[in-house]
């Protein structure tokens, strides 16, 4: 596992499972393994950041929603290269998402995301914090 995440075989999706020590560190290491599935982002810097707050009725719906912020981003136009959970709550999260044009980098995209599911998303409390795997639709 790498920077607390892993892609996990899935029928027809892709899937990652993801581990942190706390809530503020999952949400930081799932949208890690996102930007990580949908691009190369080696050597990339930057240029552009965007403030993301969500909210929901449990952590899984604040994760779901933060990590839809990613596919926003890049629905816009703009490759997401890098996420910082500047606060986090039980029920809501801010998010600060890097990101730099698309234009230039589109050859970068290796998946093709259309959607983050509910599919059997439940966050988990495991003996070394908390653990989820997060399906996401192509």
């Amino acid at each position: 596992m790498q920077e607390g995440f892993e892609f996990i075989e899935h029928t027809a999706d892709y899937a990652i499972r993801v581990t942190g020590a706390d809530f503020r560190e999952l949400l930081s290491h799932a949208c890690t393994g996102l930007i990580a599935l949908m691009a190369d982002t080696t050597g990339l810097s930057a240029s552009d950041h965007r403030e993301a707050h969500v909210s929901g009725r449990d952590r899984e719906q604040v994760l779901a929603r933060a990590l839809k912020q990613l596919l926003y981003a890049l629905e816009d136009g703009h490759l997401p290269i890098a996420v910082a959970v500047t606060a986090v709550g039980p029920t809501s999260a801010a998010i600060r998402i890097g990101t730099t044009p698309l234009d230039p980098v589109v050859h970068r995209v290796q998946a093709a995301i259309k959607a983050v599911t509910y599919h059997a998303l439940k966050i988990e409390d495991t003996a070394g914090g908390l653990c989820v795997e997060v399906v996401l639709d192509t």
